[in-house]
């Protein structure tokens, strides 16, 4: 039988005003209300790590078989550490939830840039030190995302890709499906990207890198 995962963004946008309880950071930072931003930060995480774990609960105790929190980092530290806190909860109560954990970018942006998890600053991190805490979490799967550069080639892209994934690969006990397509993985910034791009990065990132899936 085929497993089945239910994926979903930590979007953390979500919580912030208009839409959200709470005040918008990125209204707050260019006002230089630093420590305002970084409260609202802080009770954005709370609330999100609640929200995602009630609905993974929720998904797992009618037959999901696992949890992919995709494009992790997007906010982020805070959006990072908001995963990380849910992943270990979630692991915790059922420790046979496979967890799959796929990141937006190589580098953690510092919106809060105080953020630790396990005594470890969140902001500025890549790939293989994501991948650690990752492990601390609980996670099952880790997925690097290894954006591209616009004004480079395909082949350069993929070069850089590899680069940031081989260690990952090398250095850690999870198993690690590396993010491909639309922009990420050394594939072309495109809605639709082109089959032989995909195709070619694909092929770098098992046979070089040496991924176990993508």
């Amino acid at each position: 039988m085929l497993p089945i995962f239910y994926g979903a963004m930590p979007n953390l946008g979500v919580y912030s005003q208009p839409d959200g309880p709470f005040p918008n950071p990125a209204e707050l930072l260019p006002q230089g209300k630093i420590k305002e931003a970084r409260a609202a930060q802080e009770e954005t995480i709370e609330m999100a790590v609640r929200d995602m774990v009630s609905v993974a609960t929720s998904l797992y105790e009618v037959g999901a078989d696992g949890i992919n929190f995709d494009t992790t980092g997007a906010a982020g530290d805070p959006d990072f550490l908001a995963t990380l806190r849910a992943t270990r909860i979630l692991k915790e109560k059922y420790p046979e939830l496979c967890v799959e954990l796929g990141m937006s970018g190589e580098f953690v942006l510092g919106m809060h840039g105080e953020l630790k998890f396990e005594g470890v600053r969140l902001a500025g991190l890549y790939p293989h030190d994501q991948m650690k805490l990752a492990e601390k979490a609980g996670v099952t799967i880790f997925g690097p995302a290894i954006n591209s550069v616009t004004n480079k080639s395909c082949a350069w892209n993929v070069a850089r890709a590899v680069t940031f994934v081989k260690p990952c690969v090398e250095r850690g006990k999870l198993p690690i499906h590396a993010n491909i397509g639309m922009g990420v993985g050394g594939t072309p910034v495109a809605e639709y990207p082109p089959a032989d791009a995909v195709s070619r990065a694909s092929k770098a990132m098992a046979e070089i890198g040496r991924l176990d899936g993508l």
